[in-house]
């Protein structure tokens, strides 16, 4: 975990503890409220929610914002940046379905009979890139 020291409204410096007080040994418990409060030091936040595809997180040096310490900022992404984004979720989509597709290949042997009901579940797998989201997809439920 990183930290930033704070001096009036300005992040001085960020590391972690060690980096930051290289002389001083802090139990593996943890460092006590007290210290940080005494030492300006507040927890460095380091990841933001965002919605994707239409945010991004930044990397951005560090500033201090309502008491918080933060090392990232949320941006609106181009349109171009959106574009790539979607097209890597449903590339990463297919790669999920791929793979259980491979785990379920076995039922659909020339040696055995394949149900019905793992013939549907197999074509609503393939049929999962109709979908229209790519973020908010349904998964079929693999047959009992």
């Amino acid at each position: 975990m990183n930290y930033a020291i704070i001096d009036g409204s300005t992040v001085t410096k960020t590391g972690t503890l060690k980096t930051l007080f290289p002389n001083t040994s802090f139990s593996r418990a943890g460092v006590s409220d007290s210290f940080l409060s005494t030492n300006n030091v507040v927890e460095l936040v380091e990841w933001l929610a965002i919605t994707e595809p239409d945010q991004k997180l930044t990397k951005v040096d560090a500033y201090l914002d309502s008491g918080k310490a933060y090392s990232v900022k949320v941006e609106t992404c181009t349109d171009e940046e959106k574009a790539a984004n979607i097209t890597k979720q449903w590339f990463d989509i297919r790669e999920e379905r791929n793979e259980i597709l491979d785990d379920t290949d076995w039922r659909a042997s020339s040696d055995l009979t394949l149900s019905d009901e793992w013939k549907n579940y197999r074509q609503a797998l393939r049929d999962i890139t109709t979908q229209s989201d790519p973020y908010n997809i349904t998964w079929p439920t693999p047959p009992s």
